[in-house]
């Protein structure tokens, strides 16, 4: 038989391991949420630079907002509200080959742009967990274009 005494022992053990087993429960599935959430913009972010239109982003006033559109408009599974794009740098080259008059070759002209940027999103959180509530992942992605088309995608972190 159980007296009063160990009784009430229980349920203060009960009162607190059952929290602190949810925490770990919680806390489980927001590290694999986030987990998941890395590969989900690492892919999106590389699907976004094959389908990136140069020519409008050569147009384009506002290279953030545009870079930022080109992702979101690219991607079905990243929410717009939390993803940021920063430090937009690119660099276009026109490179000319000239073939000798002597033997009739044509005229080659290739151009090339190189496009850096920063990106960060803001981690989904399903509970407020002290220390993975809160957190932001942020990619370097560096891709290289000719004549319009991807040729080199870099995502590094």
């Amino acid at each position: 038989m159980v007296n009063d005494a160990e009784r009430g022992s229980e349920v203060v053990q009960f009162a607190v391991a059952v929290p602190l087993l949810m925490l770990v429960v919680f806390a489980t599935v927001q590290l694999g949420g986030m987990t998941l959430v890395a590969n989900q913009l690492s892919s999106e972010i590389t699907r976004a630079c094959r389908q990136f239109d140069v020519g409008g982003f050569e147009r384009a006033t506002d290279k953030e907002a545009f870079v930022e559109e080109e992702i979101v408009g690219a991607s079905s599974q990243l929410r717009p509200d939390s993803l940021h794009v920063e430090r937009v740098r690119w660099e276009r080259q026109t490179r000319q080959d000239r073939g000798g008059a002597e033997d009739g070759s044509i005229e080659q002209r290739t151009t090339r742009l190189e496009l850096s940027y920063d990106v960060r999103y803001e981690l989904p959180s399903v509970l407020d967990v002290p220390g993975l509530s809160g957190q932001s992942l942020e990619r370097s992605v560096t891709s290289i274009f000719c004549e319009g088309r991807a040729i080199e995608v870099e995502v590094g972190s």
